[in-house]
Order: structure tokens, then C-alpha cells, then sequence
């Protein structure tokens, strides 16, 4: 009996370390007018590689700066994207949306609190009513991020040309 203790010890060991093991952060994106995933879409991480500390403390300055993302991502068929953080992980970080111009009523860049997206997940959310339609639930599982995406009025996308500053 005591040797086949033994034999588990090593196993135990093993399941003990994966405690600290680097974290998986889920990324979805929903269309939040009908519920539907939004694929193939371009997500930006900046501040999980050890720059965090270095990264302005104003998120627009991340891309008034050109700064590189520590991590690039593409949203699968189900609008999902997965990255791991490092260990340790850290304090914050900023996820950025890289949306098409008229047809997504989001900036989505955001600054994230590590601890409260790996405890309770955060949804972010571009229109004011309520859960998404469909089947696709927008309620965040511990360690995921939910984008709730608005598409622009059907106006906007019409002038945009207009609208949009050339110059830039």
C-alpha cells in the first residue's frame, strides 16, 4: 500500500506546479444586435510582456505612439481569439479591437485589470441595451473578455467618406 503512495507522489508533484503555470485569456467578440460571433477580426495586446510599467497611462497614447503589440490575434468562426499570459502575470494590460471603419461602432481599446478578468472575466460593451440576442451568451467566465459590438447606423456607413478625416 505505502509503495503505490509512492507511485502517485510524483503526479501530485506535477498537478502542485501547474498552479503556477502561465493563464489562458479568452477573447470574443459579439455582435450585440442580433448575437452573432464576429470572425476574422484583428485583436492587439499591449503590456504582457514585462512593458505594462513602460506603456502610457492614457490608452489612446498606445496608438498615437505606433507602439508594437506584445501579441496579435485573429477572432475564429465561434469570433474567439486565446492568449496566454506570462508568469507573473501582470497588474494590467490593454486589449485593442483593430475594427473596420464603418461598420463597427467601437474604439475598443481598453485597459484591463488582470486580476478582475482572471476572477470574474469583463465584458465591454459599445451599445447601451440590454444581453444580445441569439444564442450566444455574453455573460464573461472567469479569464474571458467579452467585446459587445455595435454596428454604425446604416447613415454613417452611407457618408463615411465624408466624414472620415483624408489627411490622416
Amino acid at each position: 500500500m505505502f509503495r503505490r503512495v509512492w507511485l502517485f507522489a510524483p503526479l501530485l508533484i506535477l498537478f502542485v506546479g501547474t498552479e503556477s503555470a502561465a493563464q489562458t485569456v479568452k477573447i470574443r467578440l459579439v455582435n450585440s444586435t442580433n448575437g452573432n460571433p464576429v470572425t476574422n477580426l484583428k485583436i492587439l495586446v499591449f503590456g504582457v510582456r514585462g512593458k505594462a510599467d513602460a506603456q502610457p497611462e492614457g490608452p489612446q497614447k498606445l496608438l498615437d505612439k505606433h507602439a508594437t503589440p506584445d501579441v496579435r490575434l485573429v477572432t475564429d468562426a465561434k469570433g474567439e481569439a486565446h492568449f496566454d499570459l506570462p508568469n507573473p502575470a501582470p497588474n494590467h494590460f490593454y486589449i485593442h479591437g483593430k475594427l473596420a471603419g464603418p461598420v463597427w461602432d467601437c474604439t475598443c481599446l481598453v485597459r484591463l485589470v488582470t486580476e478582475e478578468v482572471l476572477r470574474k472575466g469583463r465584458t465591454i460593451s459599445t451599445s447601451q441595451e440590454g444581453l444580445s440576442p441569439g444564442n450566444i451568451s455574453t455573460q464573461p467566465e472567469p479569464g474571458e473578455i467579452v467585446f459587445r459590438l455595435k454596428p454604425t447606423p446604416w447613415w454613417v456607413r452611407v457618408f463615411w467618406p465624408l466624414l472620415v478625416d483624408h489627411r490622416l
